[in-house]
């Protein structure tokens, strides 16, 4: 997801238009890559690990929970 050349293979099996793309990576690295091919919407988690602490995310707006997002989904805390 780092090379523009998985962007390239993804949208020729799975057309999307990256303008009305969200695209949501634990990886800022990955998130860099997107936002380079012209992806819109992009989020960060915060805690992609539940055994680990949440962690700062810089350069990407992010989120804890996908409840955050999607208010309809009831969290399930392990």
């Amino acid at each position: 997801k780092e090379h523009t050349g998985f962007w390239n293979a993804l949208r020729a099996v799975e057309p999307f238009d990256p303008a009305r793309t969200l695209f949501i990576d634990d990886s800022v690295s990955v998130l860099a890559s997107a936002q380079r091919y012209g992806i819109r919407w992009l989020l960060s988690l915060l805690q992609p690990d539940s055994a680990r602490e949440p962690r700062t995310v810089e350069g990407f707006p992010a989120i804890l929970h996908f409840d955050e997002i999607m208010p309809e989904l009831e969290r399930i805390d392990a």
